[in-house]
């Protein structure tokens, strides 16, 4: 249904194009609430109008650091001119460690200024780890500590507005193996924010950013001058290391931008989004200035093709949005709430157009949206990646495959603006394509020359074709959608039994307490019927939500409530043949282990009937997020951290838990239904959390109304 679309796209898209575009974006220091976005914005907005593109705007917001939208802080106008360190004693040493000039990750951003002369101090090493009182007895007055904790909002508090620290010399690697260790990544420094607040706290913080080589090589240099200091019988003062740090940078009230572009449609009923974070320090090349080149380039690919009538102007309009991650995205839905019911679908571009060749990893993955937003726009954009894959024939043309890494039709895990659109009081189902492990991420050495122009093509097609596809999709298109859907949902019924299947071998012979065995075995039959009834009523849903495309008229067709009808009945049928396949393997294999499945005894509810009873209710719309963490006291928030981190196992049930909060459903709706998606719940854990939200006033936890006689 598509493939003419993405053929005619494919040939006008431009891999050149859409790499300037990215290395114009990356030549600014794009800090959300900083001069250096703005720049990025205008640049961005100048270039679309010079491409023809229908509506081009420049939206501003206010940044004053306490103004909120949907409860997301907006954070002030950060302005920074110059910064840097250097090690000046000993003097035999002495040498620049980091200029903001040479590389922008080498500052802490949003660090306050320094007096103009500058600040000297002592440099010590602080340990990773060490707890808040530890800290505190430590004498840190006037130093600059050398530190890889990974909790710097620690350091800030404690470290520095306690313990009085100078300043923060950070050298860490965050790692994930084995692509990146501290030991193969020693050169990058990574990107590091003393993040934003509605307490005033912005500018009580400065600090810079080291690389482990850099940073290890200070560490060593600091014992060596403590050994001396012992050995030869030196004075403390004469033996130390000290640094002199220069920052030119202050705060305002000022402002964040969002670029909006927009191809109208024949109508103006409906639209379809496209968005990618404009945000992160220079150059953040992949990160994402990758994104917006080449959601700029499909839009000038596409106003071309219609302008020139090879493809007609579809009959929904096509927006595109260049914000801050997650901030600028609040923003703009917060300000623009009516046009969001326009939105049948949605796409995040978020780090696309790397070289696989480089670095390792960078597989294109295409991620789904959360089960609570079943849209069959998942399906569409896989089958656009299956028909893209196929770049290469087999040598008698019976087939073909791709010469790029890509995983096709990857489970949500959020971490992006899609986290946002696609949570259900906002409801626009919206996929992301995105390129993952990326061993350059949130560094300086994230650079324009890791970009691929045939990757950037690959991607573009694959976005143009999503966005006119579905914007003009109407009978025909959905005839197809429906049983494409319909194939892909008995599909991964089919694939998660199987899944769920190994994960219950796996369990049962690592596990070797006979007891524990036999628990797990009540348990995992009590539980599959769950989650495959949950499953089976997603991908329904998921079936139903073709319709979106369709008007009044052609929904009461016969041949479509036929062939909905007959789809959604072969996926009740796969979902009942394979759960009762797998009870049947179930008992198999429990009767070949020689286990009695136990129910556990003495274990009672783990709340009251009331709480269990509790409807939360979110303050504002869309999820709860990072950034309005940011909103409580460090004190508090600290108690929240310590919780997460004695229940690290549960910590993805939180988000789960609160995209199943709608305001009518209980507590204990909720985990049932948080346990059916990941197949794990704890009650009390949630319950907590839960709770810390409510005194937060990010929920309420409400009485269910008792219905009267």
């Amino acid at each position: 249904m598509f493939n003419q679309v993405l053929e005619r796209i494919s040939e006008e898209f431009s891999g050149a194009n859409a790499k300037g575009l990215i290395s114009g974006i990356a030549h600014f220091h794009r800090i959300q609430s900083s001069p250096g976005f703005r720049a990025a914005a205008k640049f961005c907005y100048n270039k679309l109008v010079d491409f023809g593109i229908p509506k081009v705007e420049l939206l501003t917001f206010p940044a004053k650091g306490k103004n909120t939208y949907w409860g997301v802080p907006v954070p002030k106008e950060w302005v920074i001119k110059r910064a840097s360190l250097d090690l000046i004693e000993p003097k035999e040493k002495a040498k620049n460690l980091c200029r903001f000039l040479d590389d922008p990750c080498s500052i802490i951003q949003r660090s306050k200024g320094t007096p103009k002369e500058g600040i000297t101090g002592e440099v010590v090493i602080l340990e990773r780890g060490l707890k808040e009182e530890e800290i505190e007895k430590l004498d840190l007055k006037g130093k600059f500590i050398l530190t890889d904790d990974p909790d710097l909002r620690k350091l800030r508090e404690i470290a520095v507005k306690k313990a009085q620290a100078a300043g923060i010399i950070y050298d860490l690697v965050s790692e994930f193996k084995p692509l990146r260790t501290r030991a193969n990544f020693p050169t990058a420094r990574r990107y590091t924010s003393f993040w934003y607040d509605v307490h005033d706290s912005e500018g009580d913080a400065l600090g810079f950013v080291l690389s482990a080589e850099l940073g290890d090589e200070l560490r060593a240099l600091i014992k060596q001058q403590e050994e001396r200091r012992r050995k030869d019988k030196k004075d403390k003062e004469e033996c130390a290391v000290k640094v002199h740090a220069e920052i030119d940078a202050y705060f305002i009230d000022g402002a964040m931008e969002v670029v909006e572009f927009f191809i109208p449609g024949t109508t103006d009923e409906e639209e379809v989004l496209a968005v990618a974070h404009l945000c992160h320090p220079k150059p953040g090349a992949i990160d994402n200035a990758s994104g917006c080149g080449t959601l700029m380039e499909v839009a000038r690919t596409l106003q071309t093709l219609i302008s020139t009538k090879k493809l007609p102007r579809p009959k929904r309009g096509m927006r595109f949005l260049l914000m801050a991650e997650f901030t600028g995205t609040v923003c703009y839905l917060a300000t623009h709430e009516k046009i969001i019911e326009k939105f049948v679908a949605g796409i995040n571009a978020d780090m696309v157009g790397a070289d696989q060749s480089i670095g390792g990893g960078r597989t294109l993955v295409m991620e789904r949206t959360h089960d609570s937003c079943p849209s069959f726009v998942n399906d569409v954009l896989s089958a656009i990646l299956h028909e893209r894959s196929k770049e290469v024939k087999n040598f008698t043309g019976t087939g073909a495959f791709a010469t790029f890494k890509y995983a096709n039709d990857q489970p949500f895990s959020g971490g992006s603006d899609h986290f946002i659109l696609g949570f259900p009081d906002i409801g626009i189902g919206t996929p992301m394509l995105i390129q993952w492990p990326d061993r350059f991420y949130h560094t300086g050495e994230d650079t324009i020359e890791k970009v691929s122009e045939e990757m950037l093509a690959i991607v573009g097609s694959l976005i143009g074709t999503y966005c006119y596809f579905i914007a003009n999709a109407g009978y025909p298109e959905v005839l197809w959608l429906i049983q494409e859907v319909g194939s892909k949902a008995r599909e991964r019924i089919i694939q998660f039994a199987r899944e769920y299947a190994n994960s219950i071998v796996k369990k049962m012979t690592t596990e070797e307490k006979q007891e524990e065995k036999e628990k797990q075995a009540y348990m995992l039959i009590k539980n599959v019927e769950k989650r495959i009834t949950f499953r089976k009523e997603r991908e329904i849903l998921t079936l139903r939500s073709t319709k979106k495309l369709l008007s009044k008229e052609q929904m009461e067709k016969e041949e479509i409530k036929k062939l909905l009808h007959n789809e959604e009945k072969l996926i009740i049928e796969t979902a009942n043949k394979e759960l009762a396949r797998l009870k049947k393997e179930l008992i198999g294999l429990f009767e070949s282990l020689k286990l009695t499945p136990k129910e556990p005894n003495g274990e009672k509810e783990s709340l009251s009937k009331e709480d269990r009873e509790l409807i939360p209710v979110k303050q504002f719309r869309g999820p709860i997020t990072g950034l309005h963490r940011l909103t409580i006291p460090y004190e508090e928030l600290h108690n929240y951290e310590k919780l997460i981190e004695e229940h690290k196992e549960l910590t993805n049930t939180i988000d789960a838990a609160i995209f199943w909060i709608n305001g009518k459903r209980t507590f204990s709706e909720i985990c049932a239904l948080v346990e059916a998606e990941l197949g794990k719940v704890d009650e009390k854990f949630l319950f907590k959390i839960l709770s810390f939200y409510e005194k937060h006033r990010l929920i309420k936890l409400k009485r269910k109304e008792k219905k009267e006689d």
